[in-house]
């Protein structure tokens, strides 16, 4: 097996890189990282939870990545071990959030959409997810 060359790092977004957008990695991209990571240290970031991220890249997806930065980067793991977390919850007053996530639902029920499905709103650790039409919209 070769050195790892120290210093160089591959860091990749999930949704369209590593998959297609709220997709499964395909088995080749899979090898392809792993080859990678015999070479240097590689990464993986994303804007969804590390449960979101799972789906996508696999059960083992801490483990099989030097590094995982989920929720934009909010929540870190290294080697597998969490090593880092923040929330907007730390920065913004739970009656901030409320007031934020009344409007929006009023407007968003208010919205004359086509289609409207499922969760309009998600909180995540770094963001609000606002999505009109319903995360639960197929593709």
């Amino acid at each position: 097996m070769a050195v790892r060359r120290p210093g160089l790092i591959a860091l990749f977004d999930v949704d369209g890189t590593l998959t297609a957008p709220r997709k499964e990695v395909t088995p080749k991209m899979l090898e392809l990282v792993r080859n990678l990571r015999t070479e240097i240290t590689v990464s993986v970031v994303g804007g969804s939870d590390l449960f979101k991220i799972t789906e996508q890249l696999g059960k083992s997806v801490v483990t099989d990545y030097d590094y995982v930065f989920s929720e934009n980067g909010l929540v870190s793991h290294k080697d597998g071990k969490l090593i880092g977390t923040e929330s907007l919850k730390s920065f913004i007053a739970n009656d901030q959030l409320k007031e934020f996530i009344n409007f929006t639902l009023h407007y968003i029920a208010d919205l004359d959409i086509p289609i409207k499905r499922g969760t309009f709103m998600e909180f995540r650790s770094g963001i609000i997810n606002v999505s009109p039409i319903g995360r639960n919209c197929s593709q």
